[in-house]
């Protein structure tokens, strides 16, 4: 066993910071000019870095991300295949960043400017630089940058970029790397599946905009001063954090830092603001204090939050949705806030990007992120509530505990997508499926599939056919009325409802074992494999482990977790140590198994039980004597024989032990895959018992089969029912459909499926025939 998991485990950096170092620090001030004619930034930033580090350090490394959008042949561009969320980069809508100056300590640096590729030498590829410090620093040495740039813009495809009036800009400036004791700069290129890591500090910024965009303006932090404005255009300061956030302190005395600033202009934006009042929603949810304050051994004053201003900046179409959005926001902040830890800042802001700029939607920086909504959406559909909570949430995992998105995007996408599952159930329940007919959602999901067809078929349907120098050509393309006519979906369809926590198995289950969770994000095979580790499978990984050292044990370690890495820049190694801290639960080889290896299972339940019969042959009696159950009539004809008279079945079922009603009872239970798990079993038998046994770990590695009920001999109880992990502990297991079995089959369930399916069937193919027949 020890051989076949060495065989599983893939190397990957396995390295933890010392939990005594104090993180680098990087403090900006930055002055940016927005040109509309070109699409153009000018920008001067002066950024102070203070080395924290152990080591002395010749250099500086910075990022300049837009270059990813400058060409094809980008790290970026060619990784995802030149289509960034589903579009192509137009022949205008390319962005760039060009260094004009950079000094260190007042020395001119510029000549010494160097690109470099670390990760795949690409020599087309600028998105990072580095420059010669004209004195190394030396541990505790305080460097002075300051940096001149112009940049493109580039069209909205990923993050970042204008679409029309709409500007939402972030990554936007050269921005230092991270520096680590002992491995130096960490400082990636920016590629198709990696996000972002930097250091932790405070930024200054003033923006110099056109006058059409005065008051429609958010960014990290809170603006700082009054606006002024000249000449047909105007300056915005903003300070993050705040002036007042740098001066309070928090219950461990440290004060709030950021470690990105980011902002948006729309002259169509419609402001939304209210309050988050924490009182108002621990009046809402007083057992989950409890619970949390049990947990954790603390008092609920202890576990209280701070109020928070909340501004939803909206499209003009969505401004009736502002009250949702800013619910949803409350949502993350509150129970976020509860489990991890408080959300230290007096503002946030929400944004809704402009329609044809989703590019920019679901995404997180330090006090300002961006959601994503459509029309005609109710609260049950959970949207845009599902992607408020989660992008909310990333204020805590990767805006406060800052893993180093590059190398493990999944400690803060996986940790927040389990997150953003339980808030969304305790807030919002289950949320409902629908189908768009006319752009209308309808609630209600085709329970089958349409009836695939060949390209004659498609042809002779009238549905899709190609002509010469026309291309293809679709004369019966779907409508909302026709698609509503054709489908019946008030006698066809059903209704789903979908269970938030559910779904974190049901996307896990998209990719289980291509590659492990602790993965550099480059490193993945393709996209599904990086999105599936990043985010469903770590979630399915903590709900499982969650299941595993029981409820109050998982929030000690996670919690310690959140407040041991708070401001800092925790790696794998560090949450795996930190959780098994806080938990008092020695599981290493749980996070061996579920994050470094590709280990799956599939676990299944098989039943075979019948009535007991009749003893056959000779036993021994109290006495000793071997006694024969009563013959046959065939037997009795021969004459028989033996050294006693013939028992009847009764004293022969006595002597076996073996009641007249018994039942023999054999269950199995398989396991495929090479992940161990200890596994509960329940046995429910008719006479309201129930047993549950486990299938330890240790058993399990030395055979992949059990016999719970092994030994047992027949008995008068029936078993009803039978089921693998009846609490659901676990999401691993690659097949449900095999872990439970009843005695009795329910049989009215498939024809009630069955009826909608021929339902739906009937009217497409009623429809198709009359149309193209």
């Amino acid at each position: 066993m020890r051989r076949l998991l060495a065989l599983l485990l893939v190397a990957v950096p396995i390295h933890a910071q010392n939990a005594d170092d104090k993180p680098c620090r990087a403090d900006y001030t930055i002055r940016a000019r927005y040109e509309e004619d070109g699409r153009r930034l000018h920008g001067e930033l002066v950024v102070r870095w203070t080395n924290e580090s152990r080591d002395v350090v010749p250099d500086l490394w910075f990022h300049a991300y837009w270059n990813a959008f400058a060409n094809s042949r980008t790290t970026h561009m060619v990784g995802s295949g030149e289509s960034l969320r589903g579009g192509r980069v137009g022949d205008d809508e390319w962005g760039w960043q060009r260094i004009l100056s950079i000094s260190v300590d007042g020395a001119d640096a510029t000549e010494s400017l160097e690109w470099v590729s670390p990760d795949d030498q690409r020599a087309e590829d600028r998105t990072v630089f580095r420059v010669r410090q004209p004195r190394a620093a030396r541990p505790g040495a305080v460097v002075t940058a300051r940096v001149r740039w112009e940049a493109k813009i580039p069209r909205v495809r990923r993050r970042t970029g204008y679409k029309d009036d709409f500007l939402f800009l972030a990554h936007w400036f050269p921005k230092l790397g991270v520096y680590e004791s002992g491995n130096g700069w960490n400082c990636h290129q920016f590629h198709a599946t990696t996000e972002f890591f930097s250091n932790f500090g405070t930024y200054d910024v003033e923006l110099d905009l056109p006058a059409a965009y005065i008051g429609r303006t958010g960014a990290s932090g809170v603006q700082d001063g009054p606006t002024t404005a000249s000449g047909g255009r105007f300056t915005v300061r903003y300070a993050a954090p705040s002036a007042k956030d740098r001066e309070r302190a928090e219950r461990d005395g440290r004060s709030p830092l950021v470690h990105e600033f980011a902002w948006t202009a729309d002259r169509h934006f419609v402001k939304y603001e209210d309050t988050f009042h924490y009182a108002e929603w621990a009046a809402r949810f007083p057992d989950e204090i409890a619970r949390v304050a049990l947990a954790l051994d603390r008092t609920e004053e202890e576990l209280r939050l701070r109020d928070v201003a909340v501004t939803v900046l909206l499209q003009p179409e969505h401004a009736s949705q502002g009250r949702r959005h800013f619910d949803a926001t409350c949502t993350a902040l509150f129970f976020y806030g509860l489990w991890w830890g408080e959300y230290p800042y007096e503002h946030i802001t929400c944004v809704d990007p402009a329609w044809g700029a989703g590019g920019a939607g679901g995404m997180e920086y330090p006090t300002l992120f961006t959601a994503g909504t459509r029309m005609f959406t109710r609260t049950a559909m959970q949207v845009p509530e599902s992607v408020t909570v989660h992008e909310a949430g990333h204020q805590f995992w990767y805006g406060l505990v800052a893993n180093n998105e590059f190398e493990a995007a999944w400690l803060d996408e996986g940790f927040n997508t389990f997150s953003q599952s339980d808030a969304l159930w305790l807030r919002y329940g289950h949320s409902i499926v629908t189908t768009d007919f006319a752009g209308l959602p309808y609630d209600g999901v085709p329970i089958g599939r349409k009836p695939g067809g060949t390209a004659l078929a498609d042809a002779l349907s009238g549905r899709r056919f190609a002509l010469p120098w026309v291309g293809v050509v679709e004369p019966l393309r779907g409508s909302g009325l026709v698609d509503w006519w054709r489908e019946q979906p008030l006698l066809s369809y059903g209704r789903q409802r979908t269970d938030p926590r559910e779904a974190e198995r049901t996307g896990y289950l998209l990719d289980p074992a291509t590659d492990p969770v602790d993965t550099p994000g480059w490193l993945y095979c393709d996209r599904t494999s990086y999105r599936v580790n990043s985010y469903r499978r770590t979630a399915s990984a903590l709900r499982s482990l969650q299941g595993l050292v029981g409820d109050a044990r998982f929030l000690r370690g996670m919690r310690t977790y959140s407040e041991r890495w708070r401001y800092r820049h925790p790696y794998p190694q560090d949450f795996f140590d930190a959780f098994q801290e806080g938990a008092k639960a020695d599981i290493g080889w749980y996070f061996e198994q579920v994050f470094r290896s590709t280990a799956t299972v599939d676990w299944r339940i098989e039943v075979e039980q019948s009535r007991a019969q009749p003893p056959r042959g000779w036993f021994p009696d109290e006495g000793g004597r071997w006694v024969e159950r009563q013959r046959s009539s065939a037997a009795e004809a021969r004459g028989g024989g033996g050294d006693g008279p013939a028992p009847t079945d009764r004293a022969a079922r006595e002597a076996t032990g073996s009641p007249a009603d018994a039942w023999i009872t054999n269950v199995v239970v398989r396991r495929r895959g090479e992940l161990l798990l200890p596994l509960t079993v329940e046995l429910n038998w008719d006479d309201g018992t129930s047993d549950r046994l486990v299938w330890q770990r240790e058993e399990q590695a030395r055979k992949a089969w059990w016999k719970p009920l092994e030994g047992r001999g027949p008995t008068r109880k029936k078993l009803v029912s039978a089921r693998i992990d009846p609490d659901r502990r676990y999401q691993f297991d690659l097949n449900l459909s095999d872990n439970e079995w009843h005695a009795e089959a329910d049989r009215a369930a498939p024809l009630r499926w069955s009826e909608r399916v021929f339902a739906q069937y009937l009217h497409g193919l009623h429809a198709w025939g009359g149309l193209g027949g």
